[in-house]
């Protein structure tokens, strides 16, 4: 099969240039990222505390594994710019109960779930935390609301 150096070249360089764009890091990825890389050492302290118990470091290992992985994904992963709008202030990871609570406990009680259904489940989580707007009681009457 012929071939030219001008299109091995070319597409080594196309195939460089694609690779570096999918592969910046978005500000918001970096606090997603270091928010499971706290928690990850808090859940180490956890295992500290609770006589080395195996959920605690099996939980801190997957939160650096998500880590890893949200570093990894494109910064335009649908699944980033959605937790983004809902669990974001600008380019700060912040989440809200749900997103927190399983996050704090990422293959502590299930070992076998996987990075992307994990993902998923988070930005589901963040659309319903969105949704409550601390109305944990549910929305009140027209007018019943103190805090509108």
């Amino acid at each position: 099969m012929p071939t030219s150096r001008a299109i091995c070249s070319t597409a080594a360089f196309l195939r460089e240039t694609t690779h570096s764009v999918d592969t910046e890091i978005s500000p918001f990825q970096r606090s997603f990222a270091e928010f499971c890389r706290a928690t990850a050492e808090w859940r180490r302290r956890k295992a500290e505390e609770y006589d080395r118990d195996p959920r605690n470091l099996r939980s801190a290992e997957a939160l650096e594994e998500l880590r890893d992985y949200v570093l990894g994904l494109p910064s335009a992963d649908h699944r980033l710019l959605e937790l983004q709008r809902l669990a974001g202030s600008g380019d700060e990871f912040l989440p809200d109960q749900r997103v927190l609570y399983e996050l704090g406990r990422f293959r502590f009680h299930q070992p076998d779930v996987t990075l992307d259904p994990f993902l998923d489940t988070l930005v589901e989580l963040a659309e319903a935390d969105r949704g409550e707007h601390g109305h944990f009681g549910g929305r009140l009457p027209e007018g019943d609301d103190p805090w509108e």
